[in-house]
């Protein structure tokens, strides 16, 4: 029987996303890494020298119905700076019709064990249905680490990357450990918001489950008003470190 490339990608998927289930239930009781966003925006986890850290992400919008799924890799150079790939509906193309790359970086010029100040850019190369020829996104953030709390505020600016044209916003986030199990696993609960009315401008309450390299998190998304992408999406986040 001849699979349509919609079915090989729904395969490849499955295939990847059952690996990393594998490699949770493998993890080893070792110090947790982060999961690079908050949610959805960009969280002050840099990944250490020498460690890949891969996520897939899931999203389901309910109106217009689109199914979408992402894959991302942030690689650790030392000195609180990373690079990242990510593909943005890489597996299914056909559900929204947009597929692009998207080269970055972060970075912290000052962390503490309290404070963190970190910057990042995110380069946009649409691969299909190009409207425009790239994108860009910047961002600028502090985060608060008080008792098992973090809290994070920072601004981000746009040029063809959450709209078409320039924009510039906020960006915040919460996050807290809520409890820590005898075998390993800590539990989170979080939220992240972004202001405005491009592709990024939803406020999303997570749940985050985390033991040792590995993490899932389910979540859902309330968009701002005229958002782009729908009203609602929910979405599941799963991601390890090597």
């Amino acid at each position: 029987m001849q699979l349509s490339q919609f079915e090989k990608r729904g395969m490849l998927f499955a295939g990847l996303f059952l690996g990393l289930v594998l490699l949770a239930f493998i993890a080893l009781a070792c110090p947790a890494h982060g999961q690079e966003v908050i949610m959805n925006q960009p969280s002050a986890d840099i990944v250490n020298k020498g460690h890949l850290f891969v996520r897939f992400d899931e999203f389901y919008t309910q109106n217009p119905p689109t199914y979408d799924e992402n894959v991302n890799f942030a690689y650790g150079l030392g000195h609180n700076l990373e690079i990242s790939l990510n593909n943005t509906n890489a597996f299914n193309r056909l559900s929204s019709g947009s597929d692009a790359l998207v080269a970055g970086f972060k970075y912290a010029p000052i962390k503490t064990s309290h404070f963190e100040l970190y910057v990042g850019d995110q380069f946009i190369q649409p691969l299909n249905r190009k409207v425009v020829s790239n994108g860009d996104i910047s961002y600028e953030a502090v985060a608060l680490m008080y008792g098992k709390f973090r809290l994070t505020g920072g601004a981000f600016q746009s040029h063809n990357g959450v709209a078409l044209g320039n924009r510039a916003g906020a960006l915040g986030g919460i996050e807290y450990t809520m409890k820590t199990f005898k075998n390993g696993w800590m539990l989170g609960p979080g939220v992240d918001y972004a202001s405005g009315a491009g592709t990024n401008g939803y406020t999303s309450p997570g749940l985050n489950f985390m033991k040792g390299n590995f993490f899932i998190c389910p979540g859902y998304m309330i968009a701002n008003p005229k958002n782009p992408n729908g009203a609602h999406q929910s979405f599941v986040m799963m991601g390890y470190t090597f």
